[in-house]
């Protein structure tokens, strides 16, 4: 009897804690308030900056992504081949840059190959200008190979990823001076961090005449997400990028090159009009809007390799010292009109054919 009432008076004891620690904050059994909804209000960039922040955290339903595997970032250094577009085709070279930089740490070889130096980015941009490139938007790109329309001689696009603060200070003044455009994909999620343009700088550039597009909030390998996270990096990306502009985001993309048929059709179903891959081309077709090859810029590209990735003449002597004509004053705006004439649809050399892609989110494309 005696053994009973000791084992039924611990178990009281045991019953007892276990109510009082569900009591407890944050242990699960009882139910908190709900969040309320976060909004962005214009103000100072301070204030920007805050809302911004808090606006990522507090509409954040699933855990912070972890740092990306070190093939990810190999795999973006030596990108692959596109795949051999089918249909009517629409030559356009369509650039993309990271940092417009000295990279700070000599052993630091990814950062390297990621930056071009100010003095490098501005001898390419004479060149272009030498040599009757004419720079247009993405917009215009998108427009011309899904109808199939003509384009500027040699048409070019420049893009830059990441949204580093440097696109703002170094790369845009240059950009003016000749009178060329951009798109910069901004992760949304680290506007005002150390390195990035604030959420102030971002407006400028739009009122600039420069466009910004979306390159997730927290850049992720949206092949190696959860559905419900890829479509959430996409999609409130695009909301904060607009509610902080004022005006649709139609560009997006994808951190690493990493998409699948998933991540393809809930960019075109969120409103997108195309998104922009890290595979290697300069030939495109309608059908290729949401898988957008591109051209890598890296570090220490000689001007004579920038030349040929164009498709322009070599550089003269002049260029390669540095010393070509200064461009004029900076316009007003950034994005320059041309006559249009038809577009050069140059035959790809063979290459593997596209893999078919499922919106049941198939093996990933790691590019």
């Amino acid at each position: 009897m005696g053994k009973w009432t000791s084992r039924t008076g611990r178990g009281a004891i045991l019953a007892l804690l276990l109510l009082v620690a569900g009591m407890l904050p944050g242990a699960g059994l009882l139910r908190g308030a709900p969040v309320p909804a976060a909004t962005i209000v214009q103000g100072t960039a301070a204030d920007e900056f805050n809302e911004l922040n808090d606006l990522a955290r507090r509409t954040r339903l699933l855990p912070t992504p972890s740092p990306a595997p070190a093939q990810l970032i190999l795999a973006e250094l030596n990108p692959a081949k596109a795949p051999v577009p089918t249909g009517p085709l629409t030559y356009v070279p369509i650039l993309y840059y990271h940092y417009i930089r000295i990279n700070p740490n000599p052993q630091d070889r990814v950062g390297f190959s990621l930056s071009t130096p100010p003095a490098m980015f501005r001898m390419q941009m004479q060149y272009l200008a030498d040599h009757g490139f004419h720079v247009i938007s993405l917009h215009q790109a998108v427009t011309a190979i899904k109808n199939h329309s003509g384009l500027p001689s040699r048409p070019i696009v420049l893009t830059f990823d990441d949204g580093y603060a440097d696109f703002f200070t170094a790369a845009i003044p240059i950009l003016r001076s000749h009178g060329f455009t951009a798109t910069s994909f901004v992760i949304s999620g680290r506007m005002g961090w150390g390195g990035f343009m604030t959420p102030s700088q971002v407006v400028a550039a739009d009122s600039q005449g420069f466009t910004i597009g979306a390159h997730t909030v927290d850049h992720v390998a949206l092949a190696a997400q959860a559905p419900a996270r890829a479509t959430w990096e996409i999609k409130q990306s695009k909301l904060m990028l607009e509610e902080l502009l004022g005006h649709p985001v139609l560009d997006l993309a994808y951190p690493y090159g990493s998409f699948n048929g998933y991540d393809m059709e809930q960019a075109r179903s969120l409103g997108f009009e195309t998104a922009a891959s890290t595979t290697y081309g300069s030939v495109h077709s309608a059908g290729q809007l949401f898988m957008l090859s591109r051209l890598r810029i890296g570090g220490g590209l000689p001007l004579s390799y920038y030349a040929r990735v164009v498709g322009g003449p070599p550089p003269t002597l002049a260029e390669l010292s540095g010393s070509a004509g200064s461009p004029a004053a900076s316009p007003p705006a950034a994005k320059p009109s041309a006559a249009p004439s038809p577009s050069p649809t140059p035959i790809p050399s063979p290459s593997p054919s596209a893999t078919a892609l499922s919106p049941n989110r198939p093996t990933a494309l790691w590019l």
